[in-house]
């Protein structure tokens, strides 16, 4: 596992860094649930509004016909035949404020007579009501008047009907034939005031909809602020943290690195009077190593509590490169540079640690015979150096995680340099991302703009 490092980014880029969705609730649930809540109850009120006026409507539209079916057989009970063409636009004239607009007079589905504008489509007989482009049709038979007049009959009756012939009399084979009998009368109508009902209770049910997904809104910001708010406490106490920790790493290590000096100095020192020991030259060489891997650690403490400031100057990205090589091993590391010089403002001490670190942890994760790939190129407006090697990889969900501080799967180290790396790349305004790549083995690349942030 490679060596982990600090994260110096705010939560808001970091969440972005962890490719969580922006949409993905975050924070306390309990705003979501309330939310919920309102909006099952808002929603499920407005419905059984709907449903309701939709029935209510549907009444309305049959109480309607029954009305002008009534007005009709009051208006033409007194014809013996078919009702006249004056009588027609009478009819319609006195119920056009409640909706009527066609009525016509068929027989064997010829029209006899007909009284104001019709919309296309058919009428069929029977209780069903069709509603077609906001126009109601239905058809029925034209009653049989149970007082049939004759010719000046009663004062007050109908004046077409006083024209109307008489019914022909009884005979031997039975009743007289009922002249209306293959008569149907036709209504087309527009249910106003069902219409209206089913309107309100369709803008009652946007509005529902709109209020809940407003309330689902608030409940998202609400929840995000929130976490935001969380988070930014916890970045917060996690610097206070850090802050006291890099104090005292600091402390620490300036008053080791006096003793540590001189305990190196004796030792080496003590190794060259018994080189030709075979017993004390192994534990003096010992001694050695162990205070050269002290030292190693009280300058990653040192590098970690190190000021931001950066001394800019103009250098080559390839001399940058070919150093941090070389300091790590040119044997074990396959490098590719520009193919020309370029002088950029950056601070090249600092910037060559920051690839030693990446490049020694990449050359002690690689198994042995295999070497380290280093490369830096010039990505539009950026430098981007690339460093893969051959081992185990990064484990998935751990590539922001290998940047924070002192956490590493090393047996050996305090895991310092990753940290320290990202905090070099990004005091010159930069990023460092770090991944696993398709031939096996981790992957980080350090951008750096070409031109001084």
């Amino acid at each position: 596992m490679q060596e982990d490092a600090m994260q110096w980014e705010s939560p808001g880029r970091r969440s972005a860094m962890s490719g969580a969705p922006w949409w993905r609730p975050r924070g306390p649930r309990l705003p979501w649930v309330a939310a919920a809540l309102m909006c099952a109850v808002l929603l499920s009120a407005a419905w059984f509004i709907r449903a309701s006026a939709l029935e209510s409507s549907s009444l309305v539209t049959r109480g309607m016909a029954n009305v002008i079916g009534m007005a009709a057989f009051e208006a033409f009970r007194d014809f013996n035949g078919p009702p006249s063409q004056q009588a027609l636009d009478g009819f319609l004239a006195a119920n056009r404020d409640g909706g009527l607009r066609y009525v016509a007079v068929y027989e064997d589905k010829q029209v006899l007579a007909a009284a104001g504008e019709r919309s296309p489509g058919e009428f069929r007989e029977g209780p069903d009501l069709k509603l077609e482009g906001g126009r109601v049709r239905f058809m029925h038979r034209l009653r049989r008047p149970r007082f049939p007049q004759a010719e000046g009959a009663a004062p007050g009756a109908n004046p077409a009907s006083a024209q109307a012939p008489a019914p022909p009399p009884p005979t031997e084979a039975g009743p007289p034939q009922d002249p209306r009998r293959g008569l149907r009368i036709a209504y087309e109508f527009e249910p106003l005031t069902a219409l209206e009902l089913e309107s309100r209770s369709q803008r009652l049910l946007v509005v529902a909809i709109i209020s809940s997904l407003g309330i689902l809104v608030l409940a998202f910001a609400f929840s995000r602020s929130l976490a935001q708010r969380e988070a930014l406490s916890e970045e917060l106490e996690r610097g206070r943290r850090l802050a006291a920790l890099g104090t005292m790493s600091a402390v620490l290590a300036h008053e080791l690195r006096n003793p540590l000096a001189s305990l190196k100095g004796h030792a080496q020192l003590l190794a060259e009077r018994v080189e030709r020991d075979e017993v004390l030259r192994p534990k003096a060489d010992r001694v050695v190593s162990e205070a050269v891997r002290l030292e190693q650690l009280m300058n990653d403490l040192l590098g970690f509590v190190r000021s931001g400031e950066l001394r800019r100057a103009e250098a080559d990205p390839n001399d940058v490169l070919r150093a941090a090589v070389e300091a790590t091993g040119e044997a074990s590391v396959e490098a590719h540079y520009l193919p020309e010089r370029l002088r950029l403002p950056v601070d090249a001490g600092r910037l060559q640690q920051a690839l030693e670190n990446v490049l020694r942890n990449a050359v002690q994760a690689s198994p042995e015979g295999t070497r380290v790939e280093a490369s830096v190129e010039q990505e539009g407006r950026s430098l981007v150096f690339t460093v893969k090697d051959h081992g185990p990889g990064i484990p998935a969900g751990e590539e922001e995680r290998i940047f924070e501080p002192f956490v590493t799967g090393r047996l050996r180290g305090v895991g310092l340099g990753l940290a320290i790396t990202r905090r070099i790349v990004e005091l010159h305004g930069g990023t460092v991302s770090a991944r696993s790549h398709a031939g096996g083995g981790a992957e980080f690349r350090l951008t750096v703009p070409a031109r001084g942030s």
